[in-house]
């Protein structure tokens, strides 16, 4: 599905990998911070839980990959985009909000380029009837808040998200646990992105990602609100969002009293879509 390219680039950063030259020579291998969170679940009401899974990612070699670059040298070369869709405003209101990561020493968010299209594809094995539905009602709510923009690229046949290669558009699947074991018991979705560091320092930014829903769930699930619900969560968790304790709010651990994003979900998303261009 994604062609002989990404093939031959897969087999490359394997190869890297095994000798362990990519972290030597650039600087941007396997990026694994210690203080990368936890995998824990998340309940929302009847027994329906969400998990937020924060992964790693493989970056590929420089020179096949020009969107590495420091800030800086895209400030001398004058090549720095412009933002696809406009910042979001900051809503006013109570709710907590908090991010997965943020960037050294600092709380500014890491983050997806706010200038490059997040693209999304679908695997429909298992998936319910109106998947594709779902999906595209939590990218343009996710959208809405953030000011990212999504775009719907098509399907795929691919199921390895934890292997995923920094140029894969964002999976979304559903599966169970015998293939996936963290959606065990009432676990019902993970989401998380891969992030990496531009050669010689800036700012981490996410380059891709996934979101897992369970197979299972789905099935039994009859509340269109709750389902939708769900699907909006994890994609929150996608573009950098974590739980909170505020029952208000969607990302509550529990999937909180209110099945949409809150004030506070909404603030937390605006600040992840208001970074600057990387």
């Amino acid at each position: 599905m994604f062609g002989a390219r990404r093939r031959r680039q897969r087999e490359m950063e394997r190869r890297l990998r095994e000798l362990d030259w990519l972290d030597q020579a650039y600087g941007i291998g396997a990026y694994a911070p210690s203080g990368a969170p936890p995998r824990r679940p998340s309940r929302i009401p009847g027994a329906i839980a969400l998990l937020v899974v924060m992964g790693v990612t493989t970056s590929a070699v420089f020179t096949m990959q020009p969107q590495v670059f420091p800030d800086r040298v895209h400030d001398w070369l004058g090549t720095n985009p412009e933002r696809l869709l406009p910042v979001r405003d900051i809503p006013i209101g109570p709710g907590d909000f908090s991010f997965i990561a943020t960037q050294p020493d600092s709380d500014e968010p890491v983050a997806y380029n706010p200038c490059e299209v997040i693209e999304v594809e679908i695997n429909p094995e298992g998936a319910p009837d109106d998947h594709e539905e779902l999906v595209t009602r939590a990218m343009a709510h996710t959208s809405d808040a953030t000011g990212l923009q999504f775009e719907l690229v098509g399907t795929t046949d691919e199921r390895g998200f934890d292997s995923m290669s920094m140029n894969d558009p964002v999976m979304v699947l559903w599966s169970e646990q015998d293939e996936v074991a963290d959606l065990a018991g009432s676990i019902a979705g993970l989401g998380g992105s891969y992030r990496i560091e531009p050669i010689g320092g800036g700012k981490q930014r996410y380059v891709t990602g996934f979101v897992v829903l369970d197979r299972e769930a789905f099935a039994d699930l009859r509340s269109d609100e709750v389902r939708q619900g769900i699907v909006d969560h994890e994609f929150g968790h996608l573009v950098g969002l974590g739980h909170v304790d505020d029952p208000r709010q969607l990302m509550h651990e529990h999937g909180g009293i209110n099945m949409a994003y809150g004030n506070g979900d909404l603030a937390g998303l605006a600040a992840l879509g208001s970074v600057a261009c990387r």
